[in-house]
């Protein structure tokens, strides 16, 4: 496990962080934003208070730049991954976090945020442009039942020094009560925040966490709302005190497009904070934003060991969400089983998640770190009129592409850019064989080219013999 500040000195470590002294005359949140626009490194905002923010510690550059780094890296790290870590080395790891069937021993250690209480509002946590209130972002809500101990995002605003007004997953909210205890914890280990997204994207939240992985990994300690892990850098206290206040946000983080969320009021009763506190935040509503890319991770790795489950062996190499499409895309590497593969690949996919309403199945040995190698393969190997297959537009509406705004239903796209041309003509389904994908003049080209560098395909009957 790693601690939260230990990460961000990490990645201060790898010159993955910028700091930056205060006052900031543009808002914070602006400035998040711009840097994760121009694919620019952590930003460690260091205030006066001694209370510093840091933006883009779960985020990473875009793909479509060429870059050392890659999206996931930074969340490698945190993970306790080397960052060069492949992406399926992380999504095992993040898949390990979940529920395991069984009930690891928890971890108990001190708690970290021991610091005398303070007000709430003494965070001075950010405020958006366009907020009323200080945001509440990457935070991590628990709540403890007979059953355990419940983790779940939270996304909300500070309204006061003794109110919070929050969105929490509504399988978080059946579990409470007015005057229920609930805990705020800012500043987890990275693997925390991770478990509480990928509990619920997969809408698993009312699992408690003492049958998940991340127990065997993060010391706990308990407090009033259940369990948090032992360094988290700012605990808050809370009582329920209204379950259906009238509280709406025009932005919402990503995971608040997997799972049906809802408003809470919540009494301050404590805010105990480290001597020097880190706190994590995200430019909610922006593109490449942290929350858009542990939500993007985590249901990747769901999706990974689902399909990979599906058929009783693993064809997928992998599955990503990216960022940069904010998470309406969905890109599979698999090897194609048989005729028609591609097709049930992508309608499982399409009925595992309602993020994206575009699957891209392209070859097994595309590498996820050379996102032009996808982009290319899709140019290259998928004509639309005869390899980009639309439903019918009744399908069910995607939560997350930008204009599915209406609530109305639409077409899916799936791109077979799966496809080899060296391939014998058993393997290839009949439409998008060699001799039907292009012109006369363009094959005699393209044979004359094999012939030379005598890397071409043997010329093959149907029923795969050579002529």
């Amino acid at each position: 496990m790693i601690p939260f500040t230990q990460y961000v000195r990490g990645l201060a470590g790898d010159d993955d962080l910028v700091r930056l002294d205060g006052p900031f005359e543009v808002p914070v949140d602006v400035l998040a934003a711009e840097a994760l626009r121009a694919s620019g490194p952590t930003l460690r905002f260091q205030r006066p208070t001694g209370i510093d923010l840091v933006s883009g510690v779960f985020s990473g550059p875009d793909q479509t730049q060429h870059r050392e780094a890659r999206p996931w890296s930074r969340l490698a790290l945190g993970l306790g991954l080397e960052p060069d870590a492949t992406l399926v080395d992380l999504l095992e790891t993040i898949s390990t976090l979940g529920p395991t069937g069984g009930n690891p021993e928890p971890t108990y250690a001190g708690q970290a945020a021991s610091g005398t209480d303070i007000d709430v509002q003494d965070l001075q946590l950010p405020q958006g442009e366009t907020d009323m209130w200080p945001a509440v972002t990457l935070g991590v809500a628990s709540v403890s039942t007979a059953d355990g101990t419940h983790w779940a995002p939270v996304h909300g605003s500070v309204v006061g020094g003794d109110t919070l007004r929050v969105r929490v997953p509504d399988a978080l909210s059946s579990l409470v009560a007015d005057g229920t205890t609930m805990t705020i914890a800012l500043g987890v280990p990275p693997a925390a925040i991770t478990t509480a997204y990928l509990l619920a994207v997969t809408e698993q939240t009312t699992t408690p966490i003492q049958s998940c992985g991340v127990t065997g990994t993060v010391p706990l300690v308990p407090t009033n709302g259940g369990l948090v892990p032992s360094a988290t850098e700012v605990v808050i206290e809370t009582t329920v005190v209204d379950r259906q206040p009238d509280f709406r946000s025009d932005r919402r983080e990503g995971w608040e497009y997997v799972v049906v969320s809802g408003p809470l009021s919540l009494s301050v009763e404590s805010v105990r904070a480290t001597d020097t506190p880190v706190i994590p935040i995200s430019p909610v509503g922006r593109p490449l934003a942290d929350d858009i890319q542990l939500t993007g991770l985590a249901t990747a790795a769901t999706l990974y060991h689902r399909v990979n489950n599906y058929w009783g062996i693993s064809p997928v190499e992998w599955v990503m969400l990216p960022a940069e499409a904010e998470l309406g895309i969905c890109f599979v590497a698999s090897d194609v089983l048989y005729g028609g593969f591609e097709w049930q690949l992508a309608n499982i996919l399409f009925s595992f998640s309602s993020l994206f309403d575009t699957v891209v199945i392209v070859d097994e040995d595309v590498p996820p770190q050379d996102f032009g190698r996808v982009l290319a393969d899709v140019w290259l190997k998928s004509h639309p009129a005869r390899d980009w297959t639309f439903s019918e537009p009744d399908a069910p509406a995607a939560t997350r592409p930008h204009y599915r705004t209406d609530n109305e239903t639409g077409s899916r796209l799936y791109v077979n850019a799966a496809w080899d041309p060296r391939w014998k003509e058993t393997y290839i389904a009949p439409r998008v064989t060699f001799q039907n994908s292009f012109p006369g003049n363009v094959r005699d080209v393209a044979r004359a080219l094999w012939d030379e560098s005598d890397t071409g395909p043997e010329d093959t009957t149907e029923s795969g013999a050579s002529r």
